[in-house]
């Protein structure tokens, strides 16, 4: 017994355990979803090539229930979090940053996931749970759509534009190498954001319509911005 309970105890106190709380959640739920999503084009694109077998159409399935089951799941755990930004708006609004525009993006990064956010919640309890009826549900989930993007449009300048204002500080500080190292990290983290934002900038615009692209490219935006968040939590996590 003595033996279970320290394997549960390790189990608990690991740093994989450590990840999976510090917001390795919904990473992992998200890297899921897309990456299921990458599957079905592939599976769909190999099956008007070759023809359909019950095998592929097996196969197509089950990463389609997996792609809506995270999908599904994601959403609850985010449910209510539109209130989360709300507090992050009010808050910003009393506490003004250093540069204008940095702030003034943020104001607007966090209306906008405000918007997506409470249009998320009352989508998944109008068409998944039905606890509301909606009149129009994909108008709900346009409006959440045109949230998200700008959202990620704000974030995107913010981090070129901190990128571009920290490169010059990085030349002006370049004789004092502790700042120097310092610049270098936190460039590297708005490098990442950018990366980020630009590949999920994919996603609602596809889901908007402004895009056309395919499904796998879609997909596969979320893969990899989703093995980057899981990236970034495994790094911040102490082991």
């Amino acid at each position: 017994m003595s033996t279970v309970l320290s394997l549960v105890s390790a189990a608990t106190n690991s740093g994989a355990a450590n990840v999976y709380h510090a917001g390795g959640r919904d990473k992992a739920c998200r890297f899921g979803q897309y990456f299921s999503r990458l599957l079905v084009y592939l599976i769909s694109q190999r099956m008007s090539a070759r023809g359909k077998t019950p095998a592929s159409i097996e196969w197509m399935a089950t990463f389609a229930k997996t792609q809506a089951a995270m999908a599904t799941t994601r959403k609850m755990m985010r449910s209510g979090k539109f209130i989360d930004f709300l507090q992050l708006f009010m808050r910003s609004l009393k506490n003004k940053g250093e540069d204008e525009l940095v702030h003034l993006l943020g104001l607007f990064h966090k209306a906008s996931m405000f918007v997506f956010m409470a249009a998320d919640t009352l989508g998944l309890m109008g068409s998944t749970l039905t606890l509301v009826r909606l009149r129009d549900p994909a108008n709900v989930t346009r409006v959440g759509q045109r949230g998200w993007l700008l959202a990620i449009v704000c974030q995107l300048i913010s981090a070129a534009y901190q990128l571009h204002n920290i490169s010059v500080r990085e030349a002006d500080l370049r004789r004092v190498r502790m700042h120097v190292e310092k610049a270098a990290d936190v460039m590297g983290d708005r490098e990442c954001a950018l990366v980020a934002s630009a590949l999920d900038l994919v996603i609602p615009a596809k889901g908007l319509g402004l895009l056309n692209i395919n499904e796998g490219l879609v997909a596969l935006a979320g893969t990899v911005t989703s093995l980057m968040g899981i990236q970034d939590v495994v790094s911040k996590v102490s082991y």
